[in-house]
């Protein structure tokens, strides 16, 4: 049976990897609503197949996960044989919020007017 890993990506920020299957993304984070600061807590799982973002300018782009180790998560784009891989800290910073309905809405909005 596979061991999961646990990294502290930054303080108060986890991911724990189940190679080859799984990430889970948890932790805490502040944020700024006019002059008040609070704390978010999240946890978002991803699996190899879900959808996940690794890429954004104006758009958001996303992909398949094909790959995930202790040290990366590899994507894979709908179009194009180039995998994208990102470091754990780069997937999480990207994807800790990840919503791929909103994603895809956003984009589409986004989209009427570039």
């Amino acid at each position: 049976m596979p061991k999961n890993v646990l990294i502290e990506v930054k303080p108060g920020e986890w991911a724990e990897i189940e190679k080859g299957k799984s990430i889970r993304l948890f932790g805490a984070r502040k944020r700024w609503e006019g002059s008040e600061e609070s704390v978010a807590l999240y946890e978002t799982k991803f699996e190899v197949g879900s959808e996940a973002e690794y890429d954004s300018f104006n758009l958001s782009y996303t992909g398949t996960i094909v790959s995930i180790t202790d040290k990366t998560v590899t994507i894979q784009p709908p179009y194009g044989d180039k995998k994208k891989r990102l470091k754990i800290a780069t997937f999480q910073w990207r994807n800790w919020n990840f919503d791929a309905e909103e994603t895809s809405r956003k984009n589409s909005e986004t989209m009427m007017y570039i």
